[in-house]
């Protein structure tokens, strides 16, 4: 039988940006044995992070907070409100911009226990 595992928030690291902060909840450090990463990513007011991609890893993300406008791998942009969710191909590049006047908190997902990212200059 495999156990449960609970991960407080409280006790997950927190990395700080200038563009604002990421919190991971859930993945192979956290959580040995899980197949998912899953994150707390908080948007300062007009701030964006950089381009990137996930080159062994779909992302799902959900707003719980604020206004993002997010790059569509097709092209253009979409605005995501709170309860809006967008799903990102693997490979994909792609960014998300706070387009609101308080922080924007955005859950991310990925497939993978190991999410990798590729930060696209």
């Amino acid at each position: 039988m495999t156990k449960a595992t609970v991960i407080r928030s409280a006790e997950a690291p927190v990395q700080c940006l200038p563009w604002g902060s990421m919190q991971w909840l859930v993945n192979g450090q956290t959580a040995p044995g899980s197949a998912m990463t899953l994150g707390r990513v908080t948007f300062k007011p007009g701030q964006s992070n950089p381009s990137h991609a996930h080159p062994n890893c779909d992302e799902i993300l959900l707003v719980v907070k604020g206004t993002v406008e997010h790059t569509l791998p097709q092209g253009g942009t979409v605005r995501l409100e709170a309860g809006d969710s967008i799903v990102l191909p693997q490979g994909c590049s792609h960014t998300a911009k706070n387009v609101g006047s308080t922080d924007a908190v955005v859950i991310v997902a990925f497939n993978s226990p190991e999410r990798r990212t590729d930060v696209k200059e």
